[in-house]
C-alpha cells in the first residue's frame, strides 16, 4: 500500500506541534500496517525569518524537505495574497500540489490514492488534483473546516463540490458528520473515525516530580491546579478559564501554548489580580505535555468550536479529568463521570460551576486513565485500513486496465444505431427503496416489440432483478430470445438486487458501491439471468449512469463482453454520481490479459436550450480520460424519445455523425411504455405519441439519413473485426 498525504496541517522542524494530530494518526497506522507514505505539507511563502514578524516568520524557517519518523515530508511554498487569500487558497494549493507531486514521484515512486486532511482549502485542492491523476481520494474533516468556513458562500460551494467528488470522507466526530449532512453531503460517504490517544506517549508521571518541575511545590493544599492547553487564540477561550478560576480560592491555572492572544491574556491577569495564580508556560513540546497533565488536577477546555479535541483524551490518559464547554466533539469525549464534566454554557460562571462540581467529586486518576484506554488508535486505524484497502484494490485494477480506441472509420461507413431499452420495475425515484416497487405487465412492452418486428428491428433489453424474478415476465423475454426477436442483458438496480441493503440515492449510482458488494450483486444478477432465461448475459448497462473504470474487471467476472453504461454529455456529480459531461460518444475497449469489454456509451451531448444546437463531445479521446466539460448554461440530452422532440433527435444524430460516432445508441426506459409510470407518458395518448415519435425517428434514420439499425450480434461482429485492425 502506497499513499500520498496532502495537507497544510503537519508538524515540521520549525513548528513541531502544528497539525500534530495528523502525524499521530499516520504514525499509529504505520505502527500496525505496512504502507509507504509520503507527505506534501505546503506552507505559505514568506521572505523573512525575523521573529519580530510573527507567525509568518516561522513559515520562512520551515525546511523544504525533511524526514519525520521515517516518512519523507515535503514543504513546498505557495503564495497566499492578502485579503483575497480565503477564496484564492484552493487554486494556490492545487498549483503547489501539482508541482510538488512531480518532485515527489521523480524517482519513480507511485501511489495508490490521496489522503487529504482539512476540507478547505486542502481538501478542495486535493480532490481536484486526485481527479486529474485518476487516483482515489479520501478527505478528513477536522473542525473549523466544516463548522465555521462553510458560513462563507464561496468556500461552502467549493467544499460541497469536493465532498461530492471525493471517494470517501472521514470526520473525527459524529457532530461533524451531522453538520456535513446538513450541508447536503451524502450520509453513506461519511465515516466517523475519531482521533485516538497515544497511550505510550501520554501516561501518568509522578505528580510531585511534575509539580516540582513546574514550580508548584508550594501550591496550597485543598486548591486545584488547572491546565488550559492550546493555541492562544480567542476560539480556545483561555480568557474564560481565567475568569472562571477568579472566585475559586487558591486555584492555579497553567496555560500551555503560544499565539496572538498572549499579550491580551497577560494584561487580563494583571487587571484581574491573577498574576500570581496564572502561569504562562509558552509553547510546550507535544511529548512534554504529559508533565503538565500529570501536575494538574484537571484540564479545562473552553473552546467555542472543536472537531475532536485531542487534548481531552491526552489529559485523561495522564489521569487528569476534564471540564469542557458543550461544543461539537467535546460532548462525544466526555461521556462518563470519570472523564469529567461538560459545562452548561460557554460562560465563566458555567465553567466555574463545572470546575467546582468536578473538584468536589474528583474520580480516582486510575479510573480516568482507564476511560482514556477505551479510546486508543486501534479502532480508528482499523477503520482507515478498511477504507484504504478498497482504494488500493481500485487503484491496482485501474492501472491494470488498458483503454484502446476502435478502428472504425465512420465517414466511410453507413451510420449505425442500436436500439436499447432499460427494462425495469416501476419504483420511487426519490427513495430508491427495494420495499416499494411494481413489476408492470409485459403487454405494454409487447406493443413496442411488435412494431420492432414489423420494422425488422431487434432491440436489446437490459433486465433488472425484479423482472427476472417474476415468472411471467421472465417467460416473456425468454420467448423473445428463443425466437431471435430480441437480445437481453443485465441492468443492475443495486437497491433491488440482493445481497445487502444499499438503498438511497447515493448507492443508486453504481460507481458508489463498495467493490465487495458490487461483485456479489453482479454475480447474483448474472445467475438470476441465466436461471430465468437459459443463457448467460454478455451485455450490461449500469442501473444508474455508468461504472468506474476500475470496476470493469467485476463485469468481466460476471461474463460481460459488451457494456453500454457511460452517459456521454451528462454530469451527475451534484447528486453524488459520476461526471460524464466531457465524455466521448465513440466506443472503446477496456482490457487486461484475460478479458476484453467493448464499451458503447449512451449517446448524448450538451446543447443550447431551445435551439437544437448541440456541442461536439469529441474534445477528449474515447474512454475514461475525458475531463469534465464546464458549460454551465447548456442542457444535456440523450438520443432518446423521453422528453425530446423529433427535431431534437434528428439534430443530435447529425451532430453525432458529424463528430465521427460510428455506432449510436437509441435508448429509453421500459416504464415509459406504461401510462402514468413516468413523467414522459402520463396518459395512453402520451404512450401512443411516444411510440409514434420513436418509430418516426427510427424510420427517418434508416430511410432518409441512410443509416443501418443493427443488433447486438451485428455490433459484436463489427467490434471483433475492428479489434484485429491497428487502433486509431
Amino acid at each position: 500500500m502506497k499513499f500520498l498525504v496532502l495537507t497544510t496541517l503537519f508538524p515540521n522542524a520549525a513548528m513541531p506541534s502544528h497539525g500534530v494530530f495528523v502525524e499521530n494518526r499516520l504514525q499509529a497506522f504505520l505502527d500496525d500496517y505496512d504502507a509507504e507514505i509520503r507527505v506534501i505539507a505546503p506552507v505559505p511563502w514568506f521572505p523573512f525569518k525575523n521573529d519580530a514578524l510573527g507567525q509568518y516568520a516561522k513559515f520562512a524557517r520551515v525546511p523544504l524537505r525533511e524526514e519525520r519518523n521515517g516518512v519523507h515530508v515535503y514543504h513546498p511554498r505557495y503564495f497566499l495574497p492578502p485579503k483575497i487569500g480565503m477564496n484564492y487558497a484552493p487554486t494556490a494549493l492545487a498549483r503547489c500540489f501539482t508541482k510538488a507531486i512531480k518532485e515527489v514521484t521523480a524517482d519513480g515512486w507511485d501511489f495508490d490514492f490521496v489522503d487529504a486532511h482539512y476540507f478547505y482549502p486542502d481538501g478542495v485542492a486535493a480532490v481536484e488534483i486526485a481527479q486529474s491523476l485518476d487516483k482515489p481520494v479520501i478527505v478528513t474533516a477536522r473542525g473549523t473546516d466544516i463548522n465555521l468556513i462553510p458560513d462563507y458562500p464561496r468556500p461552502r460551494k467549493k467544499i460541497l463540490r469536493a465532498a461530492r467528488k471525493a471517494d470517501a470522507i472521514v470526520t473525527v466526530a459524529a457532530a461533524l458528520k451531522d453538520q456535513m449532512i446538513s450541508l447536503g453531503v451524502d450520509r453513506p460517504k461519511i465515516h466517523v473515525l475519531r482521533n485516538g490517544v497515544d497511550l505510550d506517549k501520554f501516561h501518568p508521571v509522578d505528580r510531585e516530580a511534575a509539580r516540582e518541575k513546574l514550580g508548584l511545590t508550594n501550591h496550597p493544599k485543598g486548591a486545584p491546579v488547572i491546565a488550559s492547553v492550546g493555541h492562544l487564540i480567542e476560539r480556545k477561550g483561555h480568557d474564560l478559564v481565567m475568569s472562571a478560576i477568579k472566585n475559586i480560592p487558591g486555584a492555579t491555572l497553567l496555560i500551555a501554548g503560544d499565539g496572538a492572544e498572549r499579550k491580551a491574556l497577560a494584561a487580563k491577569a494583571v487587571t484581574e489580580n491573577l498574576v500570581d495564580r496564572v502561569r504562562f508556560l509558552g509553547a510546550v513540546d507535544h511529548s512534554e505535555l504529559r508533565n503538565v497533565y500529570s501536575a494538574a488536577d484537571m484540564l479545562v477546555l473552553a473552546s467555542s468550536r472543536e472537531g475532536w479535541p485531542n487534548v481531552l483524551l491526552e489529559a485523561m490518559a495522564c489521569g487528569a479529568p476534564c471540564v469542557a464547554t458543550p461544543v461539537w466533539g467535546s460532548s462525544e469525549v466526555i461521556r462518563a463521570p470519570e472523564a469529567g464534566r461538560l459545562s452548561t454554557a460557554r460562560t465563566p460562571e458555567a465553567i466555574e460551576a463545572a470546575i467546582r462540581d468536578l473538584w468536589s467529586n474528583l474520580p480516582p486518576r486510575s479510573d480516568t486513565r482507564e476511560y482514556a484506554e477505551q479510546h486508543s488508535w486501534q479502532t480508528t486505524i482499523d477503520g482507515m485500513a478498511h477504507l484504504f484497502e478498497n482504494f488500493v484494490e481500485k487503484s491496482e485494477a485501474n492501472r491494470a486496465t488498458t483503454t484502446q480506441a476502435f478502428s472504425l472509420d465512420a465517414e466511410k461507413q453507413k451510420p449505425r444505431l442500436i436500439v436499447t431499452i432499460d427494462t425495469e420495475e416501476q419504483f420511487d425515484w426519490s427513495s430508491f427503496d427495494f420495499r416499494h416497487h411494481l413489476v408492470n405487465d409485459t403487454a405494454d412492452v409487447d406493443k413496442f416489440q411488435q412494431r420492432c418486428a414489423v420494422e425488422n428491428i431487434k432491440p436489446l433489453y437490459f433486465l433488472t432483478y425484479p423482472l427476472l424474478a417474476d415468472e411471467a415476465v421472465a417467460r416473456y423475454y425468454g420467448g423473445l430470445l428463443r425466437e431471435d426477436a430480441a437480445d437481453a442483458g443485465l441492468h443492475l438496480h443495486q437497491w433491488m438486487t440482493p445481497p445487502g441493503d444499499f438503498s438511497g440515492e447515493f448507492y443508486s449510482f453504481q460507481t458508489n458501491l463498495p467493490r465487495y458488494a458490487y461483485r456479489e450483486k453482479l454475480r447474483e444478477l448474472a445467475f438470476k439471468f441465466s436461471d430465468a432465461l437459459g443463457q448467460r448475459a454478455i451485455a450490461h448497462r449500469a442501473g444508474r449512469y455508468g461504472i468506474a473504470k476500475a470496476d470493469y474487471d467485476l463485469l468481466a467476472e460476471a461474463g460481460i463482453k459488451y457494456d453500454f453504461s457511460p452517459s456521454a454529455g451528462f454530469d451527475f456529480s451534484d447528486r453524488g454520481g459520476p461526471d460524464f459531461s466531457g465524455f466521448s460518444n465513440k466506443p472503446f475497449i477496456l482490457s487486461r490479459d484475460d478479458w476484453r469489454i467493448a464499451v458503447t456509451p449512451v449517446c448524448g451531448a450538451r446543447a443550447i436550450p431551445r435551439t437544437g444546437a448541440f456541442f461536439d463531445q469529441e474534445k477528449s479521446e474515447p474512454g475514461f480520460s475525458a475531463r469534465p466539460a464546464k458549460t454551465p448554461f447548456l442542457i444535456s440530452m440523450r438520443l432518446s424519445p423521453e422528453g425530446a422532440r423529433l427535431s431534437d433527435m434528428k439534430a443530435l444524430t447529425r451532430r453525432l455523425h458529424k463528430s465521427g460516432t460510428p455506432v449510436m445508441s437509441f435508448t429509453f426506459h421500459s416504464t415509459s411504455l406504461t401510462a402514468g409510470a413516468t413523467d414522459y407518458t402520463e396518459s395512453k395518448d402520451d404512450v401512443e405519441s411516444f411510440l409514434n415519435r420513436s418509430f418516426e425517428f427510427l424510420n427517418w434514420f434508416r430511410n432518409d439519413f441512410g443509416g443501418e439499425i443493427i443488433s447486438l450480434n451485428q455490433l459484436a461482429r463489427l467490434y471483433d473485426d475492428a479489434v484485429t485492425k491497428k487502433p486509431t
